[in-house]
């Protein structure tokens, strides 16, 4: 799992825009029908990275005390946010997370990711603040 560091909560959008340009690619062609490898690359590590890093706009609940922890988005919400069915989004994920534990040069890539969605919220985060 990675780890979000800001106060703000990262998009889905953010994540989807991140990983486009990383892979050069526009967000349409991420979102889109295409089964070109770069493109399902992407789009995997995008739906995984907005699991694990994107945060839903509300708070999670308990029945008893409000936690203070946001809860990731959904996966049918994922799946709604790439044009996917919310399995499509399982799948990337359990596909990811089996290629972290076997590739370390995949593990540093995401981490880079990581750090440059934790880096952009923070910078988010200190100009709303300026204003």
């Amino acid at each position: 799992m990675i780890p979000g560091n800001s106060s703000r909560g990262i998009s889905i959008r953010e994540v989807q825009q991140t990983v486009a340009l990383a892979f050069n690619l526009s967000v349409r062609e991420m979102v889109s029908p295409s089964r070109r490898r770069n493109v399902t690359c992407a789009r995997h590590i995008a739906m995984y990275l907005s699991r694990e890093m994107a945060m839903r706009g509300w708070r999670a609940m308990s029945h008893t005390v409000a936690s203070a922890a946001p809860a990731p988005p959904s996966f049918p919400r994922i799946g709604i946010a790439f044009a996917r069915d919310h399995s499509s989004v399982i799948h990337a994920c359990t596909t990811v997370k089996r290629r972290l534990r076997d590739d370390l040069g995949f593990a540093l890539l995401l981490n880079r990711l990581a750090g440059d969605l934790r880096h952009h919220a923070i910078a988010s985060a200190t100009v709303r603040e300026a204003m």
